[in-house]
């Protein structure tokens, strides 16, 4: 597991959009995702999808709700690249992927 890295929305400041490495900005395709954590303000389903569309749904069903999920060693595989979808405003989304 030494070349997992972290990767936010483009931006940093939250909500929907394309994966970024939070180091080099690099746009994050085709990896496995491990673990991924988030932050809302709002209830939320929180949707991680690729090309072929949804990988993880995750319903944060109260306001200011935050958690941590590791997924098994395999991790999920994403095609192409990777996207958040309903994530409230101001709502932060990380996954660690590779």
């Amino acid at each position: 597991m030494s070349n997992i890295r972290i990767a936010q929305v483009t931006g940093g400041a939250g909500g929907n959009g394309i994966f970024v490495d939070s180091i080099t900005s690099v746009t994050v395709a085709d990896t496995r995702i491990q673990v991924y954590t988030f932050s809302v303000s709002a209830a939320s389903e929180l949707v991680v999808g690729d090309q072929d569309g949804p990988k993880i749904k995750h319903a944060a069903l109260g306001t200011n709700v935050m958690d941590n999920v590791y997924i098994n060693d395999v991790g999920v595989k994403c095609i192409g690249k990777v996207s958040l979808a309903g994530a409230s405003d101001g709502g932060k989304f990380y996954i660690y992927y590779g």
